[in-house]
């Protein structure tokens, strides 16, 4: 099955509520426009992965210790 015989299939599938939105997607793609911000790309996500937002080493400093010993001995 090609994609566009698989898309109008599952366009079938869809109540008017969810073919409203894809229609705003469609016209979105046809119009050129980005229809949807990715993830990596929005400003909540830029902040959560910062350095200033970094408490991994913080959290897990008493669980890393004891493999980042390990690993020099073995080096």
């Amino acid at each position: 099955m090609n994609i566009r015989q698989e898309l109008l299939s599952l366009i079938e599938q869809l109540n008017d509520e969810q073919l409203s939105a894809l229609l705003d997607l469609a016209l979105s793609f046809k119009n050129g426009e980005k229809p949807v911000n990715s993830a990596v790309e929005s400003q909540a996500y830029q902040d959560w992965v910062s350095p200033e937002n970094d408490i991994y080493d913080e959290v897990f400093a008493d669980e890393l210790t004891p493999i980042l010993l390990m690993e020099r001995r073995f080096r």
